[in-house]
């Protein structure tokens, strides 16, 4: 068309376009043949027109289920229909983006981080986003106090070991009754989306994640660490390995829960050491030259000629690392070693416990005898094989209660109870409740938290020296028995023949010195000749004098630091207030070529007591009927010594970062 002719007609379209613009807008003096005919020029003009500037109408583009592993889901606000929502920033785009090129360059660009994650971590968040979107409905305030209460609730539910459902069926309908009570209904309203089962699992997922993203961030930063790990079959019939890790952290060292594996029974050594490779260095990306000190139990299954899997890791950290084979489970070897005649005694007393709590009818009616004759105990304590750091408790039940268990035991006419009416046998039940009760109060020591290696050995060779002393009264002409209460008290208050105390002493002498033997074979002198070349470590101001320091084969530098240190009486009071990693940590800027040196000798675990207790927590978790629960979450909650932080908790759930 002639621009000329296309510029007239444009302009005569505008001119009737403005006519009937100013008719319509005329008062009411306005008659229907002009509006019909102002009417018709904009049909006309329209018409005319509309070849020349009509657009492509674009489709709305649909949302595909596929795109999630990108990281998006279908925006669920209202008009926002077919938008994608990040499921990390909650960021909303347009339709038009609505594409797999456009979501991974998204995904790839503003959280490059996460491009190798599965589908299931995405769907995880997607579930968190959907629970989320029910509190921020309300205002901010409230909703962030909605938000932080769910995870707290979370976070004690997992804390006490608790069923998710305990905080729909318990906590949630107290607290409704609490705050109606308290303040009104309309009060209690607001608490009614903070604990169901579903937010519960999703709020400990994130806890879990937290909880292991600080960790992971500390470690990663390069520094040292020491672990532990055990495994053990759970009911389920399942083998899991658990490892906990001990790290130097501000002021002191930090213990933790690292990681849980569930590994097949039939793995052979090299593939459980592959699972903790996959692990540690894949997923958690730490470096095994930072790892100074692994502890196990020693069994042969880590250790053993076909595993080898210790061997394994000390390879990897380029012999770095010390193993230490832990103290708990070496004194548990030294203890089983029992002459033959004692061992028929204990047999015999776990006979007796096992028959009564083998029957719950038994156990009951013992407990409803020794109730009605006024006795201080009235049940007996289970014996299994594996509590053998508890024998010292079941045979003093055993001992306390032999005279109300030997009437019960002739009323049910048990053989067993001709084994109480031997005096002999009483006796040395009496012997074995009081060196039971000994070790097992030994056990407990070695179970401490952040307990060092110079303190367990400590403990170990005082009662080695122990058992020696022990030796030498009874070998005395004069024996005495005052370090066996129980069997003092029962030679005192009974008629016993010279000869046949003579011939019990002579057992009770041969258990000691087999003790003794035990003792010194998993506890040997030579293992401990580090810690002797550096006993500064344990108490540096015991070296003031330069002629003392000469003996320590340190280096220049290291005496003069060692000097420097021991004379500062500043000093002296920091170390007998701290503990003895803290006072190392603490001096490290002032004192570095001695912290840096006994630092990693601290560091190392002394037992795998952890472990055990994480073992408890996850049969605790895994009852019977909670035996289909993947209890990572619930683990790393219930175990972890950090504590998380509620505030970028909640920051990354209702602040989302653009």
């Amino acid at each position: 068309m002639d621009p000329i002719i296309f510029k007239r007609k444009r302009k005569n379209e505008v001119k009737c376009a403005d006519t009937c613009s100013s008719s319509a807008a005329a008062p009411g003096n306005v008659n229907s043949d002009h509006v019909e005919r102002n009417t018709d020029c904009n049909l006309q003009t329209s018409t005319s027109f509309e070849p020349h500037f009509k657009k492509k109408k674009l489709s709305a583009r649909r949302y595909n289920e596929d795109y999630l592993k990108y990281g998006f889901i279908k925006c669920e606000k209202p008009f926002e229909n077919d938008r994608p929502q990040c499921v990390i920033c909650n960021n909303i785009l347009a339709n038009e983006s609505l594409k797999p090129s456009k979501l991974k360059r998204h995904l790839e660009t503003q959280h490059a981080e996460l491009t190798d994650k599965p589908l299931e971590y995405f769907q995880r968040k997607k579930k968190d986003v959907k629970l989320s979107t029910r509190f921020l409905g309300c205002p901010t305030a409230v909703g962030e106090k909605a938000l932080l209460s769910s995870y707290l609730v979370a976070y004690r539910v997992a804390k006490e070991k608790m069923a998710h459902t305990a905080a729909e069926k318990i906590i949630l309908p107290a607290c409704l009754d609490m705050v109606r009570t308290i303040f009104d209904d309309k009060s209690a309203d607001k608490l009614k989306t903070i604990s169901s089962d579903d937010i519960i699992s999703f709020r400990m997922c994130t806890i879990a994640e937290h909880l292991e993203t600080m960790l992971l961030t500390r470690l990663q930063t390069g520094i040292d660490f020491a672990i532990q790990l055990d495994d053990s079959t759970d009911l389920g019939s399942g083998t899991t390995l658990l490892v906990y890790v001990r790290y130097a952290w501000q002021e002191d060292f930090m213990e933790d829960f690292l990681c849980c594996l569930n590994i097949t029974s039939h793995l052979s050594g090299l593939d459980i050491f592959t699972e903790l490779e996959k692990c540690i260095v894949g997923r958690y990306k730490l470096s095994w030259k930072n790892c100074k000190g692994i502890t196990s139990d020693g069994a042969a299954s880590k250790t053993g000629r076909h595993s080898r899997v210790i061997k394994k890791l000390l390879e990897v950290t380029n012999n770095g690392a010390v193993w230490n084979h832990c103290f708990i489970h070496r004194e548990a070897l030294a203890s089983r070693e029992i002459p033959q005649n004692l061992l028929e005694v204990l047999k015999n007393a776990v006979k007796v416990v096992n028959f009564i709590k083998g029957s719950p009818l038994n156990n009951q009616l013992l407990e409803t005898f020794c109730s009605e004759i006024g006795a201080n105990r009235t049940h007996l304590l289970y014996h299994t094989k594996v509590r053998w750091l508890s024998h010292g408790k079941i045979l003093s039940r055993v001992y306390e209660l032999r005279n109300k268990i030997h009437r019960f035991l002739t009323e049910k006419k048990s053989r067993l109870a001709s084994i109480l009416e031997d005096d002999i046998w009483v006796m040395k039940l009496a012997y074995l409740t009081d060196i039971f009760g000994i070790l097992h109060e030994l056990s407990l020591k070695l179970q401490g938290e952040n307990s060092n290696i110079f303190q367990q050995v400590e403990r170990i060779q005082g009662f080695q020296k122990t058992l020696s002393l022990w030796q030498a009264r009874l070998k005395s002409s004069r024996p005495s028995y005052y370090m066996f209460p129980r069997f003092l008290q029962h030679i005192e208050e009974n008629v016993i023949s010279e000869n046949l105390l003579k011939e019990i002493k002579l057992e009770i002498l041969v258990h000691l010195t087999s003790l003794s033997q035990t003792f010194n074979h998993f506890f040997p002198e030579e293992k401990f000749e580090t810690l002797r070349e550096n006993s500064w470590v344990k108490d540096p101001f015991a070296f003031r004098n330069p002629e003392s320091v000469i003996e320590l084969n340190l280096v220049p530098e290291e005496e003069s630091e060692l000097l420097q240190l021991s004379s500062s009486y500043t000093l002296k009071t920091d170390y007998e207030a701290l503990t003895l990693s803290a006072f190392w940590i603490k001096v490290k800027e002032d004192f570095p070529l001695l912290s840096r040196k006994s630092v990693p000798l601290l560091l190392p675990f002394t037992t795998t007591s952890l472990c055990e207790r994480g073992f408890s927590v996850l049969t605790q978790l895994k009852a019977k009927e909670r035996n289909g629960l993947k209890g990572a979450a619930d683990m790393r909650v219930a175990l972890s010594s950090c504590v998380p932080d509620w505030s970028e908790l909640l920051s990354s759930q209702t602040h989302p970062s653009p």
